[in-house]
């Protein structure tokens, strides 16, 4: 949901969350001083005929048509010489609730005590909530309309620069070796928003050029030494040696290439990580495979691995072609490396997975675990243990899943043209990843 929609919603809870309770107050309220400016017109009232009976004069005048009763009392005046009452009762003739207040004056006039009496009827509560409510309810509607329609047009004047930001954070590319450019800003928190990433896109640039550098450097400079190191173990192994020195030899040429096995694979990952690999245009998949799998003939002929394919013939994908030939040529050569002679190799490759299914011993590690570098299932073995973890970083970098899995003494690995979280259509059907990974 957008921060907008957010914040308009909150102030939307707010409205209805306040409206309510400012209603009961308010009800309460007017209701409080209607009835206080009722009663105090009623001892007024009650005044004005003691004073006419203290003049001797006749109230009849004064009190005709009034709700006043003037009653002698025959003991003593109260200690109150004022009281109110408030009845709440049931109007037979009206057949509805009615709410009467009524104020009791207490007077001494010349020696006799005399008891005056006003009372009123007036508006009751529910009347009141009933004649707010209409008010209150097109006040909550307006005030809605109102947020939502100016929430729009500040949004254009506020956030405006946000967009900006993040318009220039999504064209903004490393390998470009431009300085990212943000707008300027009259907001403080936008001020310092933009300060912190133009300070953390400017130390990523310096980083990215740093590794960039040692990874050429390292690919340059090592080569050099191991190339120096292969050729002078050739000279020596044209001398007069024995077959102890030719074993110690032979140890020491396998060790240097699987040296410069390790330096190339790790600045191949480098370069994975830096996303230098850039598909231009979509290849077809069956193709590449098919060409790999021809050049590992001769050593599937040579280990008696019986393999059966089923490519679709039709399978684009937008792909780096050296990022294609080297995910099927390690999934391959692990397929043939690990596997048993005489054992079995499938490839399967449709629309929405390229899977490679092999025989061999169960693996003494956990298959999530082989995915990381330098981790092999059998630490023996003559593997470097990047393999996999070169395969993984080529489907992150183009979007893709990868699962592997061990059962009934076969190697499943599958790659998913599409990212984890991204749905296919199957059948009618949206699955998922993890739809696949239960099928």
């Amino acid at each position: 949901m957008k921060l907008l929609n957010k914040i308009t919603l909150w102030f939307i809870g707010i409205v209805f969350l306040v409206t309510p309770i400012t209603m009961v107050i308010s009800r309460n309220n007017i209701k409080k001083h209607l009835d206080q400016a009722e009663v105090e017109r009623m001892k007024e009232v009650n005044d004005r005929v003691a004073q006419q009976l203290r003049a001797g004069e006749k109230p009849d005048h004064y009190t005709h048509g009034r709700p006043i009763e003037i009653s002698l009392l025959p003991g003593a005046l109260p200690e109150e010489k004022v009281t109110v009452t408030k009845d709440n009762y049931v109007a037979e003739d009206l057949g509805h609730k009615e709410c009467r207040i009524t104020v009791n004056s207490y007077y001494e006039i010349g020696a006799q005590h005399y008891k005056i009496s006003s009372f009123n009827y007036v508006i009751k509560s529910e009347e009141i909530f009933k004649g707010m409510l209409g008010t209150v309810v097109w006040k909550m509607l307006l005030m809605i309309a109102a947020v939502s329609i100016t929430a729009r047009f500040l949004s254009r004047k506020i956030f405006s620069s946000l967009r900006r930001t993040m318009k220039a954070i999504h064209s903004f590319d490393l390998k470009q070796k431009n300085k990212l450019q943000l707008p300027q800003t009259s907001t403080t928190e936008f001020k310092e928003l933009n300060a912190f990433l133009t300070k953390m896109t400017d130390k990523a640039m310096e980083d990215y050029a740093a590794v960039k550098e040692f990874s050429e450097n390292a690919s340059h400079e090592l080569q050099t030494p191991l190339a120096v190191i292969r050729s002078k173990i050739e000279l020596l192994s044209e001398t007069n040696i024995d077959g102890v020195q030719a074993a110690l030899i032979g140890d020491m040429q396998n060790a240097i290439e699987k040296l410069s096995h390790i330096n190339r694979s790790l600045i191949l990952l480098t370069k994975l990580e830096n996303q230098e690999f850039k598909a231009t245009e979509s290849l077809k998949f069956c193709r590449v495979t098919k060409d790999v799998i021809a050049t590992y003939e001769d050593w599937i002929i040579m280990r008696e691995i019986r393999l059966t394919t089923n490519l679709d013939k039709n399978v684009p994908l937008n792909i780096h072609p050296a990022l294609a030939e080297m995910l099927i040529n390690n999934l391959l050569s692990n397929a043939i490396r690990h596997n048993r002679d005489g054992g079995q190799i499938d490839v399967v490759l449709t629309h929405r997975e390229f899977c490679i299914s092999n025989t061999g011993l169960p693996p003494q590690s956990p298959t999530c675990e082989l995915f990381q570098r330098f981790k092999k299932s059998n630490q023996s073995n003559d593997s470097i243990g990047l393999g996999l973890a070169i395969v993984k970083q080529i489907c992150e970098v183009n979007g893709y899943a990868i699962d592997y899995t061990y059962a009934e003494g076969w190697h499943n690995i599958h790659v998913y043209f599409f990212k984890e979280d991204q749905p296919i259509v199957m059948n009618g059907e949206a699955l998922t990843t993890a739809d696949m990974l239960t099928d």
